[in-house]
């Protein structure tokens, strides 16, 4: 006789039968997205919340009037914080206790409202797109921080009328000087009047290779120096036969005049008149293959002028074409020294390489994605054939502009050898998978952070001892291009707390948010980042080695908002922040005003790179805590 298994566990009658028991599987196993699966435990946590405080919200629903509100709230971000009060006098992750009538919100991302630090605010919202005075639509790319003062601008004159809000500058592309010229045909002899002589013409070589620093290595400097003596001994025939080498020649006296004249006129900002000269000989789309390298860096250089003079997107399509060459001759690929030679490797090496940091630094400016994934990169970094000091140097810059990839936009990479995919964490990634996961994509950048931050440490305090080495510009490059790194990663928590701030009911307007620990330590370090860039380039500024035709505009946009800010600013509560320092006045003091600061003093400190990569692998773990402890 057969015997049906009962199925329980250990079943009786198959036992006494001497067979196994055989049923199917409690539940069938699915694979689903991580991120929705976060959103199912912050759905639970929500419920779960809602049980523990029914009478609670009973009363907070009759207070509100209707259910459909307080569900509009849930699901809304960026809704006002007008539900119940959370008590934080408990650690993060225990019970609390419901107040009605407390006039503050729990920030934390276990809380209710903690949602709105779980979705970055600058990538995709209602300012995404917005009409200027003229009536055209602008992208506000959610990078750009350009677009990140057009955004609070317009957040602020939305929720807060009494701000004695005023018309947003806008101050759009080519506001501050506009770049003029008349292409010539292949045919035309190029105009080679009023050129400098000889030896300022090497001085401003010099003066450039000086201000650009690691970006010079895209020119090639003794075929420069080869080619400027011939130009001085035929100008017109030079000039003709070597048409993309002399439009980088007058780009290269364009920013020399600029940086060694620094005023401006109606006319444009000196040495302009050999930019003009220089864009009427870039060849067209057709025409631009025949001399590659050259084209290469004249587009670098035309591009890297375009942005000077706030003409960003000249200056986007400009190294993007210039990307495009690379990505055509196959220099973005490993190029081998038996193959091609020694020195045309190392050239295209270097070429790319530029090309490359410009990109990613300019579509971070623009808020675009990446233009060529790293993956697809096999081109060996500077370091691996070369153990200068410079070519380390160039190699952290690398480094830290696919860390700023990483920040911009996710990228997975297949490991066939294992099966899995390893995906990338994107701060400002757009679409389902990137839903609710602000904290711990930023979580990821900080370890990566962490681990850059130990390399570049080292660099500083390998070869730059002292403060007189400290003031190197190799050094405040690479301590500006992390700091960049920073604000960028942290600056959609300050907008989730400016929606917070800005959106509370009036009577809690003037009282301080509390934050979780690890999210008021991000917000701190992100300006404790854009301060630490501010005294950077100022102490540059006060040495007459910083200055452009467009920094007035950026001024006085800064200038407006915080104006708009101030009266919405809270008074100051250092128990509000969490310290990273014993000592309280080594951050408020340190970051006093330019008065008290001591010119190239400033750099007598053991200065690193801000926070040290214990305290951001720490952020990490507190973040982590936070949000699932």
């Amino acid at each position: 006789m057969k015997l049906k298994c009962s199925g329980t566990q250990p079943c009786m009658r198959c036992d006494n039968q001497r067979k196994i028991c055989k049923f199917p599987p409690e539940e069938r196993m699915i694979s689903v997205q991580e991120s929705y699966l976060r959103q199912l435990e912050e759905g639970c946590s929500i419920n779960h919340h809602s049980r523990r405080s029914g009478p609670i919200q009973e009363s907070s629903v009759k207070e509100h009037s209707s259910d459909s509100h307080l569900e509009t709230s849930a699901l809304n971000p960026y809704a006002s914080a007008t539900g119940d009060a959370i008590d934080q006098s408990r650690p993060t992750g225990s019970s609390r206790q419901h107040t009605a009538g407390n006039d503050t919100t729990q920030l934390g991302p276990d809380g209710g409202n903690g949602l709105i630090f779980r979705h970055n605010p600058l990538a995709d919202n209602d300012y995404t797109f917005a009409k200027a005075p003229d009536g055209r639509y602008f992208y506000m790319g959610p990078s750009s921080s350009w677009s990140f003062c057009r955004r609070v601008l317009a957040l602020i004159g939305k929720h807060v009328p009494e701000s004695n809000y005023l018309p947003d500058p806008w101050h759009l592309d080519g506001v501050a000087f506009k770049l003029h010229w008349t292409s010539l045909r292949s045919d035309e002899v190029p105009d080679t009047t009023n050129l400098p002589p000889l030896d300022y013409a090497l001085f401003l070589f010099n003066t450039v290779k000086f201000y650009f620093g690691h970006l010079f290595y895209i020119i090639d400097e003794p075929s420069y120096l080869q080619h400027l003596q011939e130009l001085y001994k035929d100008p017109a025939t030079k000039a003709t036969s070597s048409r993309l080498w002399y439009a980088q020649y007058l780009l290269i006296l364009a920013f020399g005049k600029a940086f060694v004249v620094q005023s401006s006129s109606q006319e444009g900002p000196s040495g302009s008149q050999y930019a003009s000269r220089a864009m009427a000989l870039l060849p067209d789309l057709s025409g631009i293959y025949c001399e590659p390298l050259d084209s290469i860096r004249a587009l670098a250089l035309a591009a890297l002028y375009f942005q000077s003079i706030d003409m960003r997107v000249a200056a986007f399509q400009h190294i993007g074409q210039a990307l495009r060459v690379c990505i055509v001759q196959g220099i973005h690929r490993h190029m081998p020294e038996e193959v091609v030679g020694a020195q045309h490797s190392r050239l295209c090496n270097h070429v790319f390489w530029v090309v490359y940091m410009i990109d990613r630094e300019f579509s971070a400016l623009m808020g675009g994605p990446m233009s060529i994934r790293d993956e697809d990169i096999t081109t060996e970094l500077p370091c691996h054939h070369d153990h200068s000091l410079e070519a380390l140097n160039m190699t952290l810059h690398i480094r830290l502009s696919r860390l700023m990839a990483n920040i911009l936009t996710s990228s997975s990479q297949r490991l066939f050898a294992f099966g899995l995919a390893n995906s990338r964490a994107a701060v400002y990634g757009v679409g389902r998978d990137f839903e609710g996961s602000l904290i711990k994509n930023t979580q990821s950048i900080l370890r990566q952070l962490a681990e850059l931050s130990k390399e570049v440490t080292a660099l500083l305090n390998t070869h730059f001892q002292g403060s007189i080495n400290r003031a190197s510009r190799m050094a405040l490059r690479l301590i500006l291009s992390y700091h960049h790194c920073v604000v960028l990663t942290t600056r959609p928590l300050v907008m989730c707390a400016l929606h917070m701030h800005i959106e509370r009911p009036d009577t809690q307007k003037f009282r301080s948010i509390p934050l979780t620990p690890a999210v008021a330590s991000l917000i701190q370090s992100c300006v404790d980042s854009a301060q630490t860039v501010l005294r950077v380039l100022r102490v540059i500024g006060d040495e007459d080695l910083l200055g452009s035709s467009v920094a007035p505009l950026r001024k006085l946009e800064l200038t407006q908002l915080e104006q708009l800010l101030t009266p919405l600013t809270p008074v100051y509560d250092p128990l509000m922040v969490p310290r990273q320092t014993d000592d309280p006045e080594d951050r408020a003091g340190g970051l006093a005003t330019a008065s008290e600061e001591p010119g190239w003093d400033f750099f007598d400190a053991d200065m690193g790179v801000g926070i040290s990569p214990t305290e951001l692998l720490d952020l990490a773990a507190q973040l982590d805590a936070d949000c699932w402890g």
